[in-house]
């Protein structure tokens, strides 16, 4: 067995303090996201479909990280759901920003829900890691497999 190494190419540097995982998006940080939206918005709630919007920002004035925020919560429907429904009995797709304040605030930390969240951001953030290998991989093949072609009488 041998062992291929890159001959060119740049390093990834560690970030020593911080996780990749700690960077990206979860319940708490995309619940306090939308939460400052509302209010700089002067919005007391938001439906699903208004969520929806700010995810796909097609007007472009949407902020990134709200419409990062955004995208976290239409990845994750039971989160949304569990989030709107905290105070009342039944799902009716609008929420209340008081209800973000108690997801940002850990309300959903350690439910299900949100193991279930975070089982789903790995497995897309692995599958995605799978697949820029597989590119790479494929690629140094095709170099490697060129270099051994054999001349042409």
């Amino acid at each position: 067995m041998s062992t291929v190494t890159p001959t060119s190419g740049s390093t990834t540097p560690q970030n020593t303090s911080t996780s990749l995982f700690d960077e990206k998006l979860n319940i708490a940080k995309s619940s306090k996201i939308i939460a400052d939206y509302l209010r700089q918005e002067g919005k007391s709630a938001i439906t699903g479909q208004e969520l929806a919007k700010l995810a796909e920002n097609g007007s472009g004035q949407v902020p990134a990280d709200v419409s990062a925020a955004a995208q976290y919560l239409q990845r994750h429907p039971d989160v949304f759901t569990a989030i709107e429904t905290h105070d009342v009995a039944g799902a009716d797709s609008l929420s209340g920003v008081w209800n973000f304040d108690w997801a940002a605030d850990g309300g959903l930390k350690g439910t299900s829900t949100e193991a279930i969240a975070k089982m789903q951001d790995v497995f897309d953030f692995a599958i995605e890691k799978s697949a820029r290998v597989t590119e790479v991989t494929t690629a140094k093949k095709a170099e490697l497999d060129s270099t051994k072609q054999r001349a042409s009488n």
